[in-house]
């Protein structure tokens, strides 16, 4: 199978890689890394092809937001999420991060406060720090099942009136949550009691398992349009994130108009790789996507089966993404500590929980997204390294 297959990434630039040294203080030949989101997997076949052809063109001017992109990435939300959206609410970004980093221009100010949930991905609170926003933390909270919920009614209690943003990861990394219609809808609730725009970043939306569906926040809360603005890009989807490129979907005019003035004045302009490669994943990589979210369910089963069989630790439910978050607060280890046991030890390289925020301290995320015999390997070297705790 196409997803067994072990590469060699070292030396490649590769970030999760090559920065191992710098990062960790562990030679890549020696570790297993588990940190950054990217995928040990090949992206679609069409998808290279597409890219090989642009290389042997050896014209490499400027591109375009073409209606072919457009209406790929128009299909792809009506085929796989049963989401009508027109092409002309979609602007073209240098990624997601990016957009989040634009968004935050376009509507707010400097001293303006940006809510998010925590724990959650680290570059929330990096770009909202950077710009010279405030961050206002709302610890998520687990519920029956040992899975994150929203608690909107503690959240009320950390405003202090100056905000103008409610930033969510949906689904959630790393918590891995699909958040309910239910959910969904009381955000919108909070949001617009609160007078806060929505920004929903969905770029892990097509990474959702068997018995779960992801809703899309605009077709789960349609009167949210008027404070809403969605995210997506094929990169976590098919492995192309070096491609920079990201969708910003805004069907509500003003706000539409508003980012748009953002986007002309910073001279934004599309990747020409990156329209391509979003073309081809989007039009013929639907059965890949199928192969690999199967590929990724045994992956799944395997790491939450043994980890949990390791002493001191508990991997939460995962509902969507490839990124398992695993608490190991029950031991009682300081980051040190846990550094030296893990890091040094067994060479396995997760990211750390303190990084995402408040209610990540004691947890660490894993980036499973391996050949099912590296992620083999990788358990037995967390056995071995946490055997001496019990």
């Amino acid at each position: 199978m196409q997803f067994d297959k072990i590469h060699n990434r070292i030396g490649t630039n590769s970030v999760k890689w090559d920065s191992l040294p710098s990062a960790y203080g562990v030679l890549p030949d020696e570790a297993i890394p588990m940190w950054i989101a990217d995928m040990e997997f090949q992206a679609p076949e069409a998808v290279i092809k597409c890219i090989s052809q642009l290389a042997e063109h050896g014209i490499y001017g400027y591109s375009r937001e073409d209606d072919e992109y457009r209406q790929a990435i128009c299909g792809w939300m009506e085929r796989r999420h049963q989401w009508h959206i027109h092409p002309e609410s979609l602007s073209s970004t240098h990624g997601t991060v990016n957009s989040i980093a634009l968004l935050i221009q376009a509507f707010t100010n400097p001293g303006d406060g940006v809510v998010i949930f925590t724990p959650v991905y680290h570059a929330f609170s990096r770009i909202i720090r950077a710009s010279g926003r405030q961050i206002i933390e709302s610890p998520l909270v687990k519920n029956a099942s040992g899975k994150y919920q929203m608690d909107f009614e503690a959240t009320a209690e950390y405003l202090t009136g100056n905000e103008k943003m409610l930033l969510l990861c949906s689904p959630h990394n790393p918590g891995g949550r699909v958040w309910s219609a239910k959910e969904l809808e009381e955000a919108a609730l909070f949001a617009q009691r609160h007078n806060l725009l929505i920004v929903s970043d969905e770029i892990h939306h097509d990474l959702v398992y068997s018995g779960y569906t992801h809703r899309p926040f605009e077709k789960a809360v349609p009167s949210a349009k008027p404070y809403l603005v969605t995210l997506t890009s094929a990169s976590k989807t098919f492995n192309i994130p070096s491609m920079h490129t990201g969708n910003v979907i805004i069907q509500d005019t003003k706000l539409r108009k508003q980012f748009d003035d953002v986007l002309q004045a910073l001279a934004i302009s599309p990747n020409s790789f990156g329209v391509a490669m979003t073309k081809a994943a989007y039009n013929e990589g639907e059965k890949w996507l199928g192969q690999l979210l199967i590929y990724l369910e045994k992956n799944k089963a395997l790491f939450d089966s043994r980890i949990n069989q390791i002493y001191g630790l508990s991997s939460m439910p995962l509902e969507s993404t490839y990124l398992a978050w695993v608490d190991y607060r029950s031991l009682n280890l300081s980051l040190s500590d846990y550094k030296k046991k893990i890091e040094e030890k067994s060479k396995v390289i997760a990211s750390h929980g303190e990084v995402f925020g408040t209610g990540g301290q004691g947890f660490m995320r894993f980036n499973i997204a391996m050949p099912l015999q590296m992620l083999d390997s990788a358990l037995d070297r967390l056995q071995v390294a946490f055997s001496d705790s019990e």
